[in-house]
């Protein structure tokens, strides 16, 4: 089965657009898209965002299809949907499964149990509060914080499975542990930077913490907490019963690792290939939108730098 997998959207429809395009074109027949968390906020579209993600999880029974094809032409002046496009956008119609981030929640009044958002994070929700319809409001509010796919042996959470309300981020290998790992591949976001670490129950509770490289991984690796300056673009999931995978899938629509094109990752849960892609879209008109939102310029600027 192959799914599509994305997180930290935060409100930029112009990347989730290109995204959607960029799917629709390359990635040929989908079977799921799986959304893990941070729909809103930051961004100055957050009701285009989910009025998007709920055709995509309910189909126009809720959100009818012409007001997704009235957001391609907001996000695209000038052009209009060719009929190939909107049969492929209808054909990811209720194929969306969703969860819930720190951001969502804090948007409805339901914050993060252990941490405060800062000032500028914290305007941003206040601000998306106050223009969130009804419709959008209820949809995020009554967002799970994680799914379990048992079946396949994976899951999506926003921060870490073990406590999803707490939205720890995991940086790094010490933040998680292989007996708080509940399937064998986690895929998670919040930190808008992709990553792979890799968790055994030999020796240690911790000893993996590492970028795939290019080629493949070494084992020798996994004895340190290391990572590694070469991020690969795929790699194929061990067979490994003593082997558990954290997968941070990056951002969408606020990547933080220097590249300012949108992460989103592909997996094939039959060959258990993971793959990395990005898509580049107009984060100028992301940032121009926040300015003439009047929120804080800071915003503005992570999304055309990616930082």
């Amino acid at each position: 089965m192959k799914n599509i997998i994305i997180s930290d959207i935060h409100g930029n429809a112009d990347s989730l657009v290109a995204f959607i395009k960029e799917i629709a074109e390359k990635e040929n027949t989908v079977d799921r898209l799986l959304i893990a968390g941070d729909i809103v906020g930051y961004g100055a579209s957050p009701n285009e965002c989910c009025d998007i993600v709920r055709y995509l999880k309910y189909g126009k029974r809720k959100v009818p299809l012409e007001r997704i094809c009235e957001i391609f032409g907001q996000m695209n002046p000038g052009a209009s949907l060719n009929g190939n496009m909107t049969d492929a956008i209808q054909s990811m119609e209720r194929k969306c499964v969703v969860i819930g981030g720190n951001h969502d929640k804090q948007v409805v009044g339901e914050p993060s149990y252990t941490s405060e958002m800062n000032p500028v994070a914290q305007k941003a929700a206040d601000w998306t509060r106050e223009v969130l319809t009804k419709a959008n409001f209820r949809f995020l509010k009554w967002l799970p914080l994680r799914k379990k796919f048992k079946k396949e042996r994976f899951e999506i959470v926003h921060g870490t499975p073990s406590y999803p309300r707490g939205y720890e981020y995991a940086k790094n290998a010490s933040v998680l542990k292989y007996t708080t790992l509940w399937s064998t591949i986690t895929f998670g976001g919040h930190t808008h930077r992709p990553a792979v670490y890799i968790y055994t129950k030999e020796k240690r509770d911790i000893n993996a913490s590492v970028l795939i490289p290019t080629d493949n991984y070494d084992i020798r690796l996994m004895m340190i907490e290391k990572e590694c300056a070469d991020k690969t673009e795929s790699f194929t999931v061990e067979q490994n019963n003593d082997w558990k995978y954290y997968v941070n899938v990056g951002s969408l629509g606020q990547p933080r690792d220097g590249n300012p094109d949108g992460c989103y990752v592909v997996f094939d849960s039959a060959s258990n290939q993971i793959s990395f892609r990005r898509v580049k879209y107009n984060a100028e008109a992301a940032s121009k939108r926040i300015t003439e939102a009047k929120l804080p310029n800071e915003l503005a600027q992570r999304v055309l730098k990616g930082v």
